[in-house]
């Protein structure tokens, strides 16, 4: 596994991934499992696929000299470091990363720092798996997070404007009995 911390905005996540560019395979985020694959590259700009959906990045140099990868026009400065074959990246003792959220069984997350678009469910509301129950932006890219199971919203911890991080529990839905 190649482990390595990726610093994005201030914000510092550890990596973790498995297998190669062209395999793609599991990709750990703050300790979250996804899945990757470089589906293609020209140049300097890649487009990847994460859990199924396809991004379109390209990694440059802005007027700064900062190293940033822009999606959807967008840049996101950024800085890799500790990049090591096999072993775990060594973590920088000046500024420790926030910790990891609390895993929750059945909640629903953000892959990655977002803002909440639209929120289709309320705390007791019954839902069936599938059902979209939420809408984020990141990267001016909308996905739905759908329930994952038939069950009952046990929780809403996120509200319509909301700027969220990734892991964090958003909606939490608890199994039907």
């Amino acid at each position: 596994m190649k482990e390595f911390e990726i610093k994005v905005r201030e914000r510092i996540y550890h990596v973790g991934l498995d297998g190669g560019p062209e395999e793609g395979g599991p990709m750990h985020l703050d300790g979250f499992a996804l899945n990757w694959k470089i589906i293609e590259v020209e140049g300097s700009v890649f487009r990847v696929c994460i859990d199924g959906i396809e991004y379109e990045l390209e990694l440059r140099e802005n007027e700064e000299g900062q190293t940033v990868a822009l999606v959807e026009g967008e840049e996101y400065p950024f800085e890799v470091s500790g990049l090591v074959l096999g072993q775990r990246a060594p973590r920088k003792a000046e500024k420790p990363a926030a910790a990891a959220p609390e895993m929750v069984e059945g909640a629903l997350t953000a892959m990655m720092p977002s803002k909440v678009i639209a929120v289709h469910v309320k705390e007791q509301d019954e839902v069936t798996a599938g059902q979209v129950v939420l809408v984020l932006e990141a990267m001016k890219m909308e996905s739905e997070l759908a329930a994952p199971q038939d069950g009952v919203v046990a929780a809403v911890h996120c509200a319509p404007g909301d700027s969220v991080d990734p892991g964090v529990p958003l909606i939490v839905i608890e199994p039907k009995e």
